[in-house]
């Protein structure tokens, strides 16, 4: 058995984290623009640009919070 067909163990290691790590991302991205997620064409219901601004009730926000975890999963 010669040398130069051998790998070492560590050079194995790095190989096969980078391929796993590579899937990882891939997978994510290809998650992320799956059919589900975009966004709808439906522009009529669009907030008007630029937002105007809205002062948000400290305790209001932490209840929605709160609920949302809770009911969604968080």
């Amino acid at each position: 058995m010669s040398t130069e067909n051998q790998i070492s163990r560590k050079d194995f290691l790095k190989k096969a984290g980078l391929t796993v790590a590579g899937v990882a991302v891939t997978g994510s991205l290809l998650s992320a623009c799956s059919p589900g997620t975009t966004a709808s064409a439906d522009t009529s219901s669009a907030p008007e640009w630029p937002f105007t601004y809205t002062k948000i009730d400290p305790a209001v926000a932490e209840e929605r919070a709160y609920k949302a975890y809770h009911e969604q999963g968080g």
